[in-house]
């Protein structure tokens, strides 16, 4: 298994990530038997059903436009609490921002040049 399998295996790193790819992603999600949420901004954003299970990878694009003034900020917060309280049921939940430039106050899910 990838090293990008092996972190979204990991419920102690439950979290809201960005990605310059979605590539690797969607493999790591395919070997792991996660459902994978692809979740556009362009489409309204809204949350579907599946955050509520374990193994849960929401994938958002088209969020540029609503990323000034910090206007993502409640979004980003709430996503963070469903994250933290998975974590704490020893469940898994990632928030995966596609954002290539680095916009978003977010750590990466994988360092892509060290694969």
């Amino acid at each position: 298994m990838g090293k990008l399998a092996e972190r979204l295996a990991d419920a102690g790193r439950s979290g809201v990530y960005r990605v310059e790819s979605t590539e690797a992603l969607e493999e790591a999600v395919g070997l792991n038997g996660f459902a994978l949420a692809r979740i556009s901004f362009a489409d309204g954003g809204a949350l579907p059903q599946l955050a509520a299970r374990d193994g849960s990878v929401l994938l958002f694009t088209g969020f540029e436009a609503r990323a000034v003034n910090g206007a993502l900020k409640p979004l980003l917060s709430d996503l963070e609490a469903k994250a933290k309280a998975r974590r704490e049921e020893g469940g898994r939940f990632f928030a995966v921002f596609l954002d290539p430039t680095g916009a978003l106050p977010l750590a990466p899910l994988y360092n892509w040049k060290r694969r």
